[in-house]
């Protein structure tokens, strides 16, 4: 090992090459090995740093062994070391990714009542809401996105896509007050100037729509395109919204949505074009529709090249 070999050359590890091989050793999961060298440390009188225990904590986390991880908060403050954000934070990560909801609810109290350098930022609150979101635990993002309103933290563009992203695409918007808190979420980041990425857009505006609620999804629409969000969102948006406007007969924004269309170039998809065409043409938008059809006959052979 590079540190047994460093005294033949008269050179006498520090801290810092400790440090080195301990993060090597725990991101290949050696923590057996990791957890002999930061031992070792003592014996030539060296001490584990703030690097060193976050290393610890991180690789422990990694292969599950949470009561180490644990362990070694106590022993921090011995070596001046005093746990901080960062710390708690690599804790919690573990924490959330093995599942153990209570107990992230106690971190997140602990890192509150130590305050200073301890107190969970956005960065923190946005990792938890992303990791329960993965593991389809909606209700308890949703409970920590409460949680930071309460501590006043306020979310920030990702926090609000990684909730939004998380529940849309895991299925998790079975019931009225998920969606309702998605949409809160989402207009709430609008409202606050945020750039949410295209994936949440376009995830938000179709599940307004599947509740058959298409006008309320176009005026959603129209308010992202103010923010200038819509430059990658889903094409297949523009379809539904302007199928389900058709549908609902308000014929003065599906008229409005279908000229945004013809200006950007996205063509109408092939399943909607009948219902489409059928209603903007009695609607008396014959141009309109004749540029609509344009466009899927453009499309269609651009495609088939």
């Amino acid at each position: 090992m590079v540190l047994k070999k460093m005294p033949e050359f008269n050179i006498r590890p520090d801290t810092t090459a400790y440090n080195l091989v301990i993060r090597s050793l725990c991101e290949k999961g050696d923590m057996d090995m990791a957890k002999q060298l930061m031992g070792e440390m003592g014996l030539i009188d060296l001490y584990p740093d703030m690097i060193t225990y976050v290393s610890m904590i991180k690789g422990f986390c990694d292969v599950g062994r949470l009561e180490e991880a644990y362990a070694l908060f106590p022993v921090m403050s011995v070596h001046g070391c005093y746990p901080n954000v960062v710390a708690y934070s690599a804790l919690l990560d573990g924490v959330c990714r093995c599942g153990i909801i209570e107990k992230a609810f106690e971190l997140l109290a602990e890192m509150e009542k130590e305050g200073e350098g301890c107190r969970p930022n956005v960065i923190t609150y946005t990792s938890v809401i992303q990791s329960f979101c993965e593991q389809g635990r909606a209700k308890d993002a949703l409970s920590v996105l409460e949680l930071m309103e309460v501590r006043g933290c306020a979310p920030n563009r990702v926090t609000a896509s990684a909730w939004i992203n998380g529940v849309c695409m895991n299925g998790q918007l079975q019931d009225i007050k998920k969606v309702e808190e998605a949409e809160k979420t989402f207009r709430m980041a609008l409202s606050s100037g945020m750039k949410l990425d295209s994936l949440a857009c376009s995830m938000m505006i179709r599940e307004i729509c599947s509740e058959k609620r298409v006008l309320d999804g176009f005026c959603l629409y129209e308010e992202v395109e103010k923010t200038g969000c819509l430059s990658s969102i889903d094409i297949d948006i523009y379809s539904i919204l302007l199928a389900g406007l058709c549908q609902k007969s308000h014929s003065a924004e599906a008229a409005r949505l279908a000229r945004s269309m013809v200006e950007k170039r996205i063509p109408l998809r092939t399943p909607y074009v009948e219902k489409v065409v059928e209603h903007l043409k009695n609607f008396g938008g014959k141009e309109l529709v004749a540029e609509l059809v344009s466009m899927i006959k453009i499309n269609k052979i651009s495609t088939s090249i």
